[in-house]
């Protein structure tokens, strides 16, 4: 075979064998509250929370295997629920889940917890949910740990936060970091309805539909993610995106189908040369 022709069909194995998801983690952040919707007689939020959880775990977040990773469920367990709240963790038998999918801690339980035996973190509303200050701050202490989760590959869920609407949940000295275990600033900002999916969002398999119920945070800034769907100021209510973390921001990673092919086209076109030489 041509030496050409070789190196180049090499070089596109290393794109396709080395790229993957290695060094980049799926990021789903929304300010609706599908983990409160979807628990029955309080709405429809099924769709949406089976897509984040999909889009984060790869998939495997109902997975009967046991050899399967789980992911982690971060809300409070101990304060009463409180009014207009439910626990979003009964949410996920909705759709599917079951305790050998998960495992649910709170601040204290998130502290000690190996990050590394997951395949994501999925973190309940602040409003809707039971997110309370001490699992946001419990977060934050542990911002460059999830940092470094997101670039193994790791899966990271964020679900609602808004202050003053959480405020009995999100009570302290000072206003909440609101999503401040991020290692970007993403800033949270009023809802406006009606919301809309955008071409990335359908492509999920989301319709306008499941993204219609209240709402309670919309984001003034993308931080490099896709957005998945508007309000009606044209504001980005969720961002989903595979990324690598680093260096202040998101950076985009190619999804591993897009890698596939890649390296794929990458072979066919020295393919090409090599029998246009021939």
């Amino acid at each position: 075979m041509n030496n050409l022709l070789c190196k180049t069909i090499l070089a596109a194995t290393v794109v396709v064998g080395l790229t993957g998801t290695a060094n980049a983690g799926p990021i789903f952040l929304t300010g609706h509250d599908p983990d409160f919707h979807t628990q029955p007689g309080l709405g429809f939020g099924d769709t949406l929370l089976a897509t984040v959880l999909g889009y984060v775990t790869g998939g495997t977040y109902n997975d009967s295997n046991p050899s399967t990773k789980k992911f982690l469920w971060v809300e409070n367990k101990a304060m009463p629920v409180q009014g207009g709240h439910v626990r979003g963790v009964n949410s996920l038998d909705d759709v599917g889940a079951t305790a050998a999918n998960f495992d649910w801690v709170d601040a204290a339980g998130f502290a000690t917890a190996n990050l590394s035996d997951y395949s994501a973190i999925a973190i309940a509303s602040s409003f809707g949910g039971m997110l309370t200050r001490a699992e946001l701050d419990g977060l934050i202490g542990r911002k460059l740990d999830i940092e470094a989760f997101i670039n193994s590959g790791g899966g990271l869920f964020a679900s609602s936060e808004c202050y003053p609407c959480g405020a009995n949940l999100m009570a302290g000295a000072t206003a909440p970091d609101l999503f401040g275990f991020l290692p970007v600033v993403v800033s949270s900002i009023g809802a406006n309805p009606p919301f809309s999916v955008t071409t990335f969002g359908a492509s999920l398999g989301l319709t306008n539909a499941d993204v219609n119920d209240p709402t309670h945070n919309s984001f003034g800034l993308v931080g490099g993610l896709n957005v998945v769907d508007t309000d009606a100021a044209g504001n980005a209510t969720t961002l989903a995106g595979n990324v690598r973390v680093g260096d202040g921001g998101f950076t985009p990673v190619p999804e591993p189908t897009s890698i596939v092919l890649l390296g794929l086209g990458l072979a066919g076109l020295a393919a090409s040369r090599y029998k246009s030489r021939a």
